[in-house]
C-alpha cells in the first residue's frame, strides 16, 4: 500500500525534517516521526510505519481497513498546514493481514503462464504466484469499495 508522509522542512541545521503519515492517524492515535538528514526521511518513516501496524495488529484494528487519501487531499487540510512537501512510501501489508491459509482455486493453464511470467519478470516486486494473486486480490477489493 502507497502511504502518504507530510514531510516538515527544517527551518535550520539543529532542526529535523518532521514527519507525518495522515492514513495512520485518528483519533485516538498518530504516526509520526523526525529525521535529522534527507537520506534519513525514509528509513525513519517505514520504522514508524511499521511500528503503528505492529500497534493496530496488536490492538485488534483491521488493517485492511486503513485507507490512504493521497497527498492532494491531504494537502488542502488544514492540519497538515505544516507540511512543506508530501512524499509517497510503499509498504508490503501481506504480513500485518494474518496468517497465510491454503486454497484450491482453478484457472486457465495460460492465464496461470502469464501470471507466472509476470513473476519471473518482476522479482522485486512479487515473489510468488500467491503473492501475485494477493496483490492482485487487494488491488481489486480497494478499487470496488472506491
Amino acid at each position: 500500500m502507497y502511504f502518504s508522509v507530510g514531510i516538515e522542512q527544517p527551518t535550520d541545521d539543529k532542526t529535523a525534517y518532521g514527519l507525518v503519515v495522515p492514513a495512520l492517524c485518528t483519533a485516538d492515535f498518530s504516526c509520526i516521526s523526525a529525521a535529522d538528514s534527507q537520506a534519513e526521511i525514509a528509513p525513519a518513516v517505514t520504522e514508524a510505519i511499521t511500528m503503528a501496524l505492529e500497534t493496530w495488529q496488536e490492538q485488534g484494528w483491521a488493517i485492511g481497513d486503513i485507507q490512504d487519501l493521497g497527498p492532494l487531499y491531504y494537502q488542502q487540510q488544514t492540519e497538515y498546514a505544516f507540511c512543506n512537501s508530501w512524499l509517497l512510501l510503499y509498504i508490503d501489508l501481506s504480513a500485518y493481514e494474518g496468517k497465510p491459509k491454503r486454497i484450491n482455486v482453478s484457472m486457465p493453464d495460460t492465464l496461470i503462464s502469464r501470471i507466472d511470467q509476470k513473476v519471473k519478470t518482476s522479482p522485486e516486486r512479487y515473489r510468488d504466484r500467491s503473492h501475485f494473486l494477493a496483490t492482485a486480490a487487494r488491488h481489486e477489493l480497494e478499487t470496488a469499495s472506491n
